[in-house]
């Protein structure tokens, strides 16, 4: 069988197809073993230049795998992120199942700030930035047959986002000490923010660093999903899932279809 030669551009677009009809396509990593960090970026931004050419317009950035002991787990040597747009949020608090694969929905704190944080930014910037947090529920949805995806597959798809329902936004003095309680049907799961790679600032701090170095920046206004904090629950049809915090309030996702 002849292999396929690698293009970012057309693997761009084969994983849009996928997220647009529903409809998984073969693991990268199967079809392309020898894939770099370099390469799986190369299509996700390709992706987000498919979503500038349809008119989407981007409101920040997902990030993934911001558990120390999860990626030591998986032998995973970085997080990664992933862009999110207006087409991912969700402002009426319901999702449609028939919209999606194989959907999992994960509790974070979401920050929003001025921008301005640099290619040397810290956890400390990120706390004097003036910004503010809020509650959020990612929906994660990857466009491969399973969850048994490698991590430069999940780079490639853009981290897995799919969707996002993001609460008040409020002034936090502690965001790593903020306790989460996440509940699907009385089967409760509890998260706080220092889960998110210590501290969500400095989860916030290492995409800045990142993106300054694809010569990118957070512009004033981004939300940043600073990763989960808790495990995922399967999303099902009719279920309601809440998403609690003294410090930030209440957030809901109900699923139709």
């Amino acid at each position: 069988m002849t292999e396929v030669p690698f293009d970012s551009d057309a693997v761009a677009a084969e994983l849009s197809e996928a997220e647009r009809a529903a409809a998984p396509v073969p693991l990268l990593t199967g079809r392309w073993p020898d894939l770099t960090w370099a390469d799986a970026r190369a299509v996700a931004t390709a992706r987000d230049r498919l979503r500038r050419r349809a008119g989407q317009a981007q409101i920040g950035y997902k990030l993934g795998w911001t558990s120390a002991a999860m990626r030591e787990a998986l032998g995973i040597d970085r997080p990664n992120w992933g862009t999110l747009w207006d087409t991912h949020r969700i402002d009426d608090g319901a999702v449609d199942l028939g919209e999606l694969i194989h959907p999992k929905v994960e509790p974070e704190l979401v920050y929003r700030g001025p921008g301005g944080l640099g290619p040397d930014a810290t956890a400390e910037d990120v706390a004097e930035s003036g910004g503010e947090w809020a509650l959020g529920l990612e929906i994660v949805d990857p466009r491969f047959p399973s969850y048994d995806f490698d991590w430069l597959d999940n780079t490639a798809d853009n981290s897995s986002a799919a969707r996002v329902v993001i609460g008040e936004f409020r002034p936090l003095a502690e965001p790593a000490e903020a306790a989460v309680a996440f509940d699907a049907g009385g089967e409760p799961r509890a998260g706080t923010g220092s889960n998110a790679m210590g501290d969500p600032c400095e989860a916030v701090a290492w995409l800045a660093r990142s993106l300054a170095a694809e010569g990118a920046s957070l512009a004033p206004g981004d939300i940043v999903f600073t990763g989960g904090l808790a495990a995922p629950f399967d999303l099902e049809a009719g279920a309601v899932y809440t998403l609690g915090s003294l410090a930030l309030g209440t957030l809901t996702l109900r699923v139709e279809g």
